[in-house]
């Protein structure tokens, strides 16, 4: 394959990445995998491409592995305080203790002001400024019951307090509940 042809294709690629991802703000996926992605560079276990069907997000070279869910809006109940709230059912079997759990769980919110002309929200999600975790271990979860979705109140009950993801590193260091 000739440079120009190569160069094109990668152009082609990019150009379809743009088209897909243009706002990582919008999509819950896309933001679960942004999420996913920014706590593997934080904690420097990124690998060299996702694996959709592992069973664990992500694997610390300690071998530690990490469940990572991700949020952008408050969860609106009528007659309740909007909460964040996380949907974990598909990961039921693990929390029931019918199939290994992952070691720690990520708890990201995401708070994205409105992109202006001088700093789009695709950049904005980037900054890790504009996110904050709750971190529990996988058993301190598995004993509190919540096997379809975590609301952030549960978290708090739970004794746990959000910290921005630029300190998870460190706060993995210490000991998670």
């Amino acid at each position: 394959m000739n440079r120009i042809t190569s160069l094109g294709k990668a152009l082609q690629v990019l150009s379809f990445y743009r088209w897909a991802f243009g706002d990582l703000t919008e999509q819950d996926s896309d933001v679960g995998m942004l999420a996913e992605y920014l706590v593997g560079d934080v904690l420097g276990c990124l690998p060299p491409a996702r694996a959709v069907n592992s069973p664990f997000d992500l694997t610390m070279k300690s071998g530690t592995t990490i469940e990572v869910k991700s949020v952008t809006h408050k969860y609106r109940q009528k007659g309740r305080t909007p909460c964040y709230r996380w949907d974990v059912s598909t990961q039921a079997e693990a929390l029931k203790g019918k199939r290994p759990i992952a070691d720690v769980w990520i708890f990201m919110m995401a708070s994205f002001p409105r992109g202006t002309s001088r700093t789009p929200r695709v950049f904005q999600a980037f900054d890790l400024g504009n996110w904050s975790a709750y971190a529990v271990s996988g058993e301190h979860l598995r004993t509190s019951g919540c096997t379809s979705y975590i609301s952030e109140s549960t978290l708090r009950r739970l004794g746990l307090e959000p910290f921005p993801l630029k300190k998870l590193k460190r706060f993995l260091d210490h000991e998670i509940r």
